[in-house]
């Protein structure tokens, strides 16, 4: 990731107040989607382990809904699953029942804590929604590195019950998964001890039987590159496992996840993407014969 230069975060704080204006506009709209929604059930004992469930009413012909465990990012340190509502909204739209986690940040916690916190929720998941629902863990920016340690790392998965059984894929957007040695002075604190770095590297967790890979990026991301994307596609396939990606020009780390809005959704290739993904599943089972068919994969 890009560290943060004075003029950055003075940016980033009048953006942020921005976003957050936004992130208003557009969970008001999501307020009239078509699902039912539980809110604030508690899968620890800390206030932060607390979820969101939402079940769509979407007509989708009869089929078995996919329920989506949607992990959101802030650096690790900033989150409120109420400021995704919009994310639910579109993904129930689409004919998925959704479970967006809050988990616990730091500093009051660190890295360990947090992933543990993820595979309580996971475990939520395997023992609370319908057995016969394929599951698919989906995350942002921080939320999709911790979403892919979930997903790869089988220490981690066995500890959430059968939810390994029901998971049917993982979709990526804008996430840090090749990151070191770390770029901010917080992030050796975060993610230390010293000998607890490798475990947070999702590249060192590939293996060919993890799940399909859905791993999507914007061209313009400059808070993370989109060679963390393009590394864990290679060293997935290299290993033999499943790993697709997409690059989205004129798109940057918070746009992939505003094109979720009730606003930009309707046209957006994102949104088009992770539908095909979904409810296509053919499309993450297998590679293309050559990466220079696949659009947008080699940026």
């Amino acid at each position: 990731m890009k560290p943060l230069t004075n003029i950055d975060k003075v940016t980033a704080r009048f953006t942020g107040w921005m976003q957050n204006l936004g992130h208003q506009v557009i969970n008001l709209l999501a307020r009239f989607g078509e699902y039912q929604l539980v809110q604030d059930i508690a899968y620890g004992h800390d206030v932060r382990q607390q979820l969101d469930y939402y079940q769509s009413r979407a007509d989708h012909a009869g089929l078995i809904r996919p329920l989506v465990l949607f992990i959101y990012g802030g650096a690790w340190e900033h989150g409120d699953k109420r400021s995704f509502r919009f994310v639910a909204d579109s993904l129930c739209a689409m004919g998925c029942d959704v479970v967006v986690i809050d988990y616990r940040l730091y500093p009051q916690v660190r890295f360990p804590q947090m992933m543990s916190d993820v595979v309580a929720a996971g475990r939520w998941v395997a023992e609370n929604t319908p057995a016969e629902q394929p599951v698919y863990v989906m995350g942002h920016s921080a939320g999709a590195h911790l979403g892919s340690l979930l997903c790869l790392n089988k220490t981690l998965l066995v500890q959430a019950g059968n939810l390994a059984e029901r998971l049917q894929g993982f979709v990526g957007m804008a996430g840090p998964y090749d990151y070191f040695p770390y770029t901010e002075d917080t992030h050796w604190d975060l993610f230390g001890p010293k000998e607890n770095y490798p475990l947070s590297r999702t590249i060192n967790f590939v293996r060919a039987d993890g799940p399909p890979l859905y791993l999507l990026h914007g061209e313009d991301d400059t808070r993370v590159r989109r060679g963390h994307s393009k590394s864990l596609m290679e060293k997935t396939r290299a290993v033999g496992g499943v790993a697709n990606r997409e690059v989205y020009e004129n798109m940057g780390h918070v746009d992939i996840i505003v094109a979720f809005s009730v606003l930009h959704r309707r046209n957006s290739p994102v949104m088009r993407d992770i539908a095909r993904f979904i409810f296509e599943p053919a499309r993450g089972s297998s590679q293309p014969e050559d990466d220079a068919l696949q659009v947008n994969t080699n940026h």
